[in-house]
């Protein structure tokens, strides 16, 4: 029979971060396509494998969902038409809030325009002068450090979401940061291989600066 299986198999309890992976028991030549489903609704879908929720190396972040239980399924079409479903019921706990003096909105000027971060529990949502966005999952640490890590993803392809600078690969990237009155400085230290190739190529270049605390 044409079975999948799901990273989530047996869990009760999720953490904050988890890598949510299909495996049919099909050769990919005989799969369709990979559905990830968030209480019945299509979050995330696959046509080729590796079939990983969030895009390739990337994790399924919960901080977005609220506390409780939940149903994920992954449901795997074959071209012959087949259709195999797994489901996990398992409880999602509350995203921690970021450091008070962090949360709210700020501005920054880099490049062709203005840049806004929006600090809340879900993650970082950075809104760029280009019409698109980030919703990058960050981690908090003592001493004023900061970690950058994979992009979110509520649904399909949205052009909000995920870690632009860094897609296939999510690998982290560390920061301080300091907040005096309204403003927030930030600065990079250690390795950044995240990179769009664009005018923002390396995520620090975007990022590094001075942020005023907007309305």
């Amino acid at each position: 029979p044409f079975v999948v299986a799901s990273t989530l198999d047996a869990k009760k309890v999720l953490p904050h971060r988890i890598r949510w992976i299909a495996r049919p028991n099909l050769a990919a030549s005989q799969v369709s396509k990979v559905e990830f489903l968030i209480d019945g609704r299509v979050r995330w879908d696959e046509e080729k494998t590796p079939y990983v929720y969030g895009d390739n190396s990337n994790w399924l972040v919960t901080s977005w969902l609220a506390p409780g239980l939940h149903r994920f399924t992954v449901r795997a079409e074959a071209k012959d038409g087949r259709i195999a479903r797994r489901t996990t019921v398992a409880r999602v706990v509350a995203a921690p809030s970021p450091p008070a003096a962090l949360r709210g909105r700020w501005e920054h000027s880099f490049g062709a325009g203005t840049w806004l971060l929006t600090v809340d529990k879900v993650g970082w949502k950075i809104l760029d002068p280009f019409g698109t966005g980030n919703l990058i999952d960050v981690a908090y640490f003592s001493g004023g450090r900061l970690q950058a890590r994979g992009g979110i993803f509520t649904k399909v392809d949205d052009p909000f979401e995920g870690n632009g600078w860094c897609q296939d690969l999510n690998a982290p990237v560390n920061y301080r940061w300091s907040v005096a009155g309204d403003t927030l400085s930030l600065t990079h230290f250690g390795a950044d291989r995240c990179t769009d190739g664009g005018e923002a190529a390396k995520q620090h270049y975007a990022w590094v600066g001075a942020w005023t605390r907007a309305a």
